[in-house]
């Protein structure tokens, strides 16, 4: 009975520590995006948004910075291409039609989703992962019509969902969509970027699948890498 009684209380803890650590993510994000909209000068919001994803994240390992590095590389590229489609457009770039916080702010959300959930989903091999992430993104890379984009790139998502089958890949999704929500509003409504012939609210509607799909394929492929890798409780420190 000591012992179950022991399992009991360490799976409580472990549950406090996990609620408590999702606290801190969610103040981060919000936090984020508050300095996204309301803080005056890109580079004065950068430096804000470093600050607080340091304090939030309460240390980086070597292999996440790796992987920061890779996807705000990855996706600079990929903004610099939809700049050229007129997919959107920023209203106060600094360099390349980017502002400068944008060259960093894919890497932190990445960390950030993988952070908040924590979880690596199983049951499909990674070549799969693959197929069905580069599936998913050309509809991205081939279309300019808002609506037919949106229609063709749920349908992926929701396929892709289907074939994988495993509940973290929902949660990866959902969640990511939330803070696609957040942001992409956010940054319409406080005049960062607009998107052109954009329905009533200022938001193309394919950034639903675009962002899930995002949260979906992170999880997938990166998930692995990182979460295995993460502390127990990144936020406790030592006593002296």
């Amino acid at each position: 009975m000591a012992g179950l009684s022991t399992v009991f209380r360490c799976q409580s803890q472990d549950r406090s520590v996990r609620a408590r650590d999702r606290i801190i993510l969610l103040a981060q994000l919000i936090t984020t995006a508050a300095i996204l909209g309301w803080l005056p000068g890109n580079e004065i919001k950068l430096m804000a948004m470093i600050l607080v994803w340091v304090i939030g994240f309460a240390g980086i390992s070597g292999r996440e910075l790796v992987i920061l590095m890779c996807v705000n590389a990855l996706f600079s590229l990929l903004d610099l291409a939809a700049l050229r489609s007129g997919a959107f457009q920023f209203l106060h770039p600094d360099l390349l039609g980017l502002p400068i916080y944008e060259f960093f702010m894919w890497g932190f959300l990445t960390l950030h989703l993988l952070r908040f959930v924590a979880r690596v989903p199983v049951g499909a091999p990674l070549w799969l992962s693959i197929l069905l992430a580069v599936l998913f993104a050309l509809p991205f890379a081939t279309m300019a019509e808002p609506m037919p984009l949106f229609y063709l790139s749920s349908l992926l998502l929701i396929t892709a969902l289907a074939v994988l089958r495993h509940p973290a890949d929902l949660i990866y999704t959902g969640y990511m969509i939330a803070v696609g929500c957040l942001i992409e509003y956010i940054g319409v409504w406080t005049g960062q970027w607009t998107y052109p012939n954009a329905p009533f609210g200022g938001v193309a509607l394919w950034f639903i699948p675009m962002w899930g799909g995002i949260g979906l394929f992170t999880g997938r492929l990166l998930g692995p890498l990182v979460v295995s890798q993460m502390p127990a409780d990144p936020y406790s420190r030592p006593g002296p």
